[in-house]
């Protein structure tokens, strides 16, 4: 990573969805035979804060829980239903400097804005979440509508590599991403 220091930049994970679509805890789902949590701690530059299961009221809340114990000046937040988020929070995070940005949310290969795998300011993110009231169970997109983000496309392979599992087919074409054999959705 470039053009942040590593103590700029604190990570969150976030492990507490309810999982319906997939019906089991995504953490310990397996591609190329590493558990996704453990794909993740192990691709970023820093330990994570992991949000679990404990914090219930979405992703807005499970957020504004972890922002208590974050000192840097921007953060990170990814899914645990990313197993390739390493790799876009790094060029996400390029983008830090001189910036006058609140954040940035990628784009996925779909058009989608996929929030929980952004970088936000960590000071413009805290006040968002107070502004806004009660998160619990708040649209996290809602939740930050004050704040300026910049919606990122991403270069080539790399927007292929913006995966969100939901479901047992997304693991699958994750695993195929995961072996190189395949880009498409």
């Amino acid at each position: 990573m470039t053009a942040v220091h590593a103590h700029d930049l604190a990570y969150v994970i976030l492990t507490g969805g309810r999982s319906t679509r997939f019906g089991t805890n995504k953490s310990g789902a397996k591609v190329d035979g590493v558990a996704l949590l453990d794909r993740l701690v192990d691709g970023l530059p820093n330990t994570p804060s992991i949000i679990g299961a404990d914090i219930q009221g979405g992703p807005a809340a499970a957020i504004k829980a972890a922002l208590d114990a974050i000192g840097a000046p921007w953060v990170a937040v990814v899914a645990v239903d990313m197993p390739f988020a390493p790799a876009i929070i790094e060029y996400l995070a390029q983008l830090i400097d001189g910036t006058r940005a609140d954040g940035f949310i990628p784009i996925d290969a779909m058009g989608k804005q996929q929030w929980l795998c952004g970088i936000y300011r960590t000071t413009a993110l805290r006040t968002a979440m107070v502004n806004f009231g009660p998160v619990v169970d708040a649209p996290l997109h809602k939740v930050l509508t004050s704040m300026y983000l910049d919606l990122v496309q991403l270069p080539g392979e790399l927007a292929s590599l913006l995966v969100d599992i939901d479901t047992p087919a997304d693991l699958e074409r994750a695993e195929l991403l995961a072996q190189g054999k395949g880009t498409e959705r």
